[in-house]
């Protein structure tokens, strides 16, 4: 291998470590994204806050785009805090699965 090839074998390598860093760091914020909102849904349900506040549907709206796991109907059509949590908690899941399909040989993965 010469100098010129071992160059470019080089720049090939921190290109696809780049590009792996980039979707590593993208998943990360993905599940980091839905935690966030979960610990809002926790948070108002804590203070038995019955009513879904709108700025909760919206955070959902934003994060459903952003996420390639497309959220669950009972996301959208929870009523109170308990019911969109257990909704949350089921989305988190499927995207884990989605970004870690490792966790599908796992038989106990939703208890």
């Amino acid at each position: 291998m010469g100098i010129a090839s071992a160059v470019q074998e080089r720049i090939r390598a921190q290109s696809t470590a780049r590009t792996t860093e980039q979707e590593r760091r993208e998943r990360a914020r993905q599940l980091h994204d839905l935690e966030d909102l979960l610990e809002s849904v926790e948070a108002q349900n804590l203070q038995l806050q019955r009513d879904l506040p709108d700025a909760v549907r919206a955070e959902i709206a934003i994060i459903a785009r952003t996420i390639p796991v497309p959220a669950p109907a009972a996301v959208w059509s929870a009523r109170s805090g308990a019911r969109l949590h257990e909704a949350l908690l089921s989305w988190q899941g499927a995207l884990l699965d989605a970004l870690c399909p490792h966790r599908l040989s796992y038989d106990d993965r939703f208890d």
